[in-house]
């Protein structure tokens, strides 16, 4: 029997914490991640959930208890899914390095803040201005995220959600959209033109958890010339540098392909 089988995560255990509803993190890394990974999950729970500045905010409130539980689980790393925790609550950035702390000292584990991964990644990479395709963010939402990566050090150039991108015609229908699950072709062209927009930008950043980016993340990088980093992968590769994964990722982009000695963690 190979070892897999016998035991899962011998390589480590990663523990999502999700937002209501919108959970394919958990899959997505399960597809990328090398052998001997495993995960475990929890949520937060808002009813009624929106993805709305309002019913994040509130759902941040939960996240340190959902840490402790994953903690109870035997995790060895927790993961927080959702790029808008760290930047809808007062204080943006201060806020969410003081959470992050606070949650790697009450676990005694790593924590990773998918806000906090997509500045981490960007730095590392040397990375000085963005343009941003923020999927279904309201753009409440999109400002907060432009403030918060301004306040990162992070220039950014553009900053577009379905709704200026005329993707979709109103909040309501992408909310709709988003239960059923977006297209990957709807996400690839959004990145597509948001760099258009901006050519002088040194990255694209597609922000939103819960759409799919993965697959996209190659081509995309070979049809822009020019790097891409998801929400997604830049968690992935945080999780993956921070549990010591000394191989790259090949195929799922060049932050990913990055891990490794030249990971910058």
């Amino acid at each position: 029997m190979r070892r897999w089988v016998e035991d899962p995560g011998w390589r480590g255990r990663v523990g999502f914490i999700s937002p209501p509803a919108l959970s394919i993190d958990p899959m997505e890394f399960l597809k990328v991640a090398p052998e001997g990974f495993a995960v475990c999950q929890t949520m937060t729970h808002i009813p009624n959930f929106k993805v709305r500045t309002e019913t994040i905010a509130l759902a941040v409130q939960q996240v340190e208890d959902c840490a402790m539980t994953l903690k109870d689980a035997g995790v060895d790393l927790v993961a927080q899914s959702g790029t808008p925790f760290s930047f809808v609550v007062e204080g943006g950035l201060a806020f969410s390095r003081d959470l992050h702390r606070r949650i790697e000292k009450a676990t005694g584990l790593p924590f990773v803040m998918m806000g906090l991964a997509v500045i981490n990644a960007l730095k590392a990479r040397g990375y000085k201005s963005v343009a941003v395709a923020c999927t279904y963010y309201t753009d409440d939402m999109a400002a907060r995220y432009t403030q918060f990566l301004k306040d990162a050090g992070i220039q950014v150039l553009a900053m577009e959600n379905w709704l200026s991108q005329k993707v979709y015609d109103s909040q309501e229908e992408i909310d709709r959209a988003l239960i059923r699950r977006t297209p990957m072709s709807y996400t690839y062209k959004a990145a597509r033109m948001a760099a258009s927009h901006a050519p002088d930008a040194d990255c694209v950043v597609i922000s939103g958890g819960g759409v799919t980016t993965m697959d996209i993340l190659d081509p995309l990088e070979q049809d822009l010339d020019k790097p891409v980093i998801s929400s997604l992968s830049a968690q992935f590769w945080e999780v993956f540098a921070r549990l010591g994964l000394g191989e790259p990722v090949q195929g799922r982009g060049s932050l990913l392909a990055s891990l490794g000695k030249k990971s910058g963690l």
